[in-house]
């Protein structure tokens, strides 16, 4: 509590609170006092992952500067929420943890130092969002950037004072150097620059300032720091480490990519579940079976408000769609408008989805693919099959050769990777250029809300812009 305290303070409280620090411990035997090592330690570690404290934890007295430690240990082993709580879709449990009691076992056995830095997820992709994050916190605390006018259109080749403030608007986030912010023409070094903002954000990089392009550009730095908080989130959920063969489907980047020895092997464009039918987040053990011609059992909620009023209305429309009854369940039965395509992957899971071809190619051009409902169709299922099969003697002839005969083979695939279902919609590359994607499925904004007591930062921020510590404005333009 004293460290969220501390968080909201106005200055002037500031030495009152850290003196107060000893009585805030509560009720229990006092912890023995930390060595000079140990606060060394600590404080490292705050500093490492950006946290808000870090700045003034070395004025800490102990019970203050361990309450920190305790705080950003519950953080980072993902002790804040428990995913299902928040939404039965969100299918990862963490390991539970007691931080007092492995904090003390840490300090008696001379490891604080080697438990501290085993708290974080150590993939790469978490420890570059961490070093994202430091820079989106000095932007947010520094009051961000000023929004660009509404209803702004810009293209190549004009020159308007607008135009000044566009450049510095992408070099707040270094798009532009900052020596570049002063022309008020629109010059091709602007359009590869905005090109560049519109890749990392999802959109079409057509090089001109649209309706889109404005919306993401007016986003605050606030609310990308927010962003890049919950995406941390959603990483501290998975298996530490992540196995280095593995199969992962990013929901909200709506891609697939299949790892060997924790290096990209195949990456395919996915179409994952619409709005109304989320693609759930979980972890499946293993890939189970490869199904070549698979029928379609349709499910009962997909008959009902789908299939069977086309049927009433459209004679003959089953039996065009090569679907039957079979034992009082509709299937359609295997061919060139299966739903599932000429294949699809089995693995064990309580939501009955699975990756899947699918007959409608064409929709993986689409910029958004969120399209099915919830299960996960694959741009390159044979590539993908064959990859899973290629140790059991299965080469691509062989899996067209299966394909066309028709029939329904189902083959039991021997050491297989497991799957994850992730959602990302802020990631960071090793230059630390970081892409932010829309929220398809508003999972953003439920998880953030869900962290709101400690998260807070557009609190931290706001209190201490009123504080008279920054300038609205000090950082970008």
């Amino acid at each position: 509590m004293l460290r969220r305290m501390f968080r909201f303070a106005r200055p002037c409280l500031l030495a009152a609170l850290v003196s107060l620090a000893p009585l805030a411990s509560g009720a229990g035997p006092a912890a023995p006092p930390l060595t000079p090592a140990e606060r060394g330690a600590i404080i490292d570690a705050l500093r490492a992952n950006c946290d808000p404290s870090s700045g003034e934890a070395i004025k800490f007295a102990d019970s203050g500067l361990l309450e920190a430690v305790s705080e950003a240990a519950e953080a980072e082993l993902a002790q804040r929420v428990r995913p299902s709580d928040v939404d039965r879709a969100w299918a990862y449990d963490p390991p539970r943890h007691d931080i007092a009691a492995e904090l003390a076992a840490a300090r008696e056995a001379g490891r604080l130092g080697a438990w501290l830095k085993s708290l974080s997820p150590s993939d790469p992709r978490y420890r570059a969002l961490i070093a994202a994050r430091c820079r989106y916190q000095a932007m947010a605390w520094s009051g961000g950037w000023r929004p660009l006018p509404a209803g702004l259109r810009l293209s190549l080749g004009e020159q308007r004072p607008d135009v000044k403030l566009l450049r510095q608007r992408l070099a707040a986030e270094g798009y532009l150097p900052r020596q570049a912010t002063a022309s008020v023409t629109f010059d091709e070094s602007v359009q590869r620059a905005l090109r560049s903002f519109q890749q990392r954000h999802g959109l079409a990089a057509n090089g001109l300032v649209d309706r889109k392009t404005l919306a993401a550009l007016n986003v605050s730095a606030e609310a990308r720091l927010q962003q890049i908080e919950v995406n941390l989130e959603r990483w501290r959920w998975l298996a530490r480490p992540l196995p280095a063969n593995r199969a992962e489907v990013d929901v909200a980047a709506a891609q697939m990519t299949l790892y060997r020895d924790g290096v990209p092997a195949l990456t395919m464009r996915a179409i994952v579940g619409d709005p109304r039918h989320h693609t759930p987040l979980f972890t499946a053990p293993r890939l189970q079976a490869v199904v070549f011609n698979p029928p379609w059992n349709v499910p009962d909620s997909i008959a009902r408000a789908e299939i069977l009023p086309k049927a009433a209305k459209n004679p003959g429309y089953l039996a065009r769609e090569n679907m039957t009854f079979v034992d009082g369940r509709l299937q359609q039965r295997p061919g060139p408008k299966n739903a599932l395509g000429q294949l699809k992957i089995d693995f064990p899971s309580p939501f009955g989805v699975y990756l899947h071809d699918t007959p409608a190619k064409s929709l993986f051009g689409r910029a958004v693919r969120a399209l099915s409902h919830g299960c996960m169709r694959l741009e390159k299922p044979r590539e993908l099959a064959a990859a899973l099969l290629a140790n059991q003697g299965w080469t691509a002839e062989r899996i067209d050769a299966a394909i066309a005969q028709g029939a329904t083979q189902r083959v039991e695939l021997k050491g297989a990777p497991p799957l994850f279902v992730i959602y990302t919609t802020a990631e960071a590359d090793a230059s630390g250029a970081v892409t932010f994607r829309p929220d398809p499925y508003g999972w953003d904004d439920r998880l953030r809300a869900a962290l709101a007591p400690s998260l807070a930062s557009d609190i931290r921020v706001r209190a201490a812009t009123a504080n008279g510590d920054v300038e609205p404005g000090q950082f970008g333009p």
